[in-house]
């Protein structure tokens, strides 16, 4: 097993003792034939070259995609971790891990931790710890605490928490107790945080 598995089946244990060990499956089909089957734990990884449309996931099954599996997601609950890829929409609720990439639209709320780089647009909510990346416009709502840095456009709310780092546009609404030494308000953020990042 990879070190994301690893580190989620630690997690699982020590929160879930009681839950059966996960079912790892590498595709699309696998991933259909185990549900039907009734499986209530899987973790996909499946690598970049497949795109998985998962669909909304059961309230009654714990999903988990790592690696660099490449998804998307309309509903129900997902673990991203890993490198991997994913696409959120509607009610989805992520937590994303590691090196995950998530972009989230429509009302999708994301949990981001680690090194994970969420892209939130429309109306998500996001929040963000430890030295997540988060980049965020039209009307996402951001809480940003640990060392996360976060560029913002357009009218995002973002609340500011810890040592967070925040760039944004003028029309962003800010709210939080570190504004005059975490806040840093540009023309242009979501272009400054990414050139700062491509160095």
């Amino acid at each position: 097993m990879n070190a994301p598995i690893d580190h989620l089946e630690r997690r699982r244990i020590r929160h879930h003792p009681e839950r059966p060990r996960p079912t790892i499956v590498h595709c699309y089909n696998e991933y259909t034939r185990h549900l039907d089957a009734g499986a209530t734990t899987l973790i996909i990884d499946s690598g970049p070259d497949q795109w998985l449309d998962l669909g909304h996931i059961p309230d009654s099954v714990d999903v988990t995609i790592t690696g660099q599996t490449c998804a998307a997601v309309t509903g129900g609950s997902i673990i991203a971790a890993g490198r991997c890829f994913l696409q959120a929409t509607h009610h989805a609720r992520v937590s994303a891990y590691d090196f995950a990439h998530v972009e989230a639209f429509d009302t999708a709320a994301v949990d981001a931790h680690g090194e994970s780089r969420i892209v939130g647009t429309d109306y998500a909510d996001i929040r963000a710890d430890e030295h997540a990346i988060v980049f965020a416009h039209c009307h996402c709502h951001v809480h940003a605490a640990g060392h996360t840095r976060i560029a913002a456009t357009d009218t995002t709310t973002v609340a500011i928490d810890g040592d967070a780092h925040v760039h944004v546009s003028a029309g962003v609404h800010i709210t939080g107790e570190h504004q005059s030494t975490n806040l840093t308000i540009v023309t242009r953020p979501i272009n400054r945080l990414a050139d700062h990042l491509n160095r």
